[in-house]
């Protein structure tokens, strides 16, 4: 495999882990603001910029030329992110569509770090290639 390979997923894995860390500061965001009276609104800015990590995970992935599952499991984790921060809109409306909001935020966190678990598979297995060992690309049948 060749370096540029390599690197895209060195890149991608790095951008799985800081979109599972995004994901826990938005969770510590928000007990701040049940528990010590912090503000709610760096809980919705903040959440708002984790979008533009979800993207990089899906063009790095792209870039990384992973296994088609693992295209579609990265434009999972943007167009979750997508719905997620739709739900809060329908507090008025409709509160138990709403209330889905903590709930999606645990499905993120979980399809992150399925996505990042195949990113270092992905990038373990490149690297062994690169350096001409005899390691096989990983399944993408297999269900994890």
């Amino acid at each position: 495999m060749n370096g540029s390979i390599v690197l895209a997923r060195r890149v991608h894995l790095a951008a799985t882990w800081v979109f599972l860390a995004a994901i826990l500061l938005q969770v510590f965001l928000v007990g701040l603001v049940l528990f010590a009276g912090g503000n709610i609104d760096n809980h919705r800015q903040f959440g708002y910029s984790i979008i533009f990590v979800a993207l990089a995970v899906l063009l790095t992935a792209l870039w990384a030329r992973v296994p088609q599952r693992d295209g579609w499991m990265a434009a999972a984790v943007l167009g979750l992110y997508i719905v997620q921060t739709s739900f809060p809109q329908f507090k008025a409306s409709a509160p138990v569509v709403a209330a889905l909001h903590p709930v999606f935020a645990i499905l993120l966190f979980w399809l992150g770090l399925v996505v990042a678990r195949r990113a270092r598979e992905l990038y373990q297995s490149a690297l062994a290639q690169r350096s001409g060992s005899t390691v096989v690309e990983p399944a993408t049948t297999e269900t994890r």
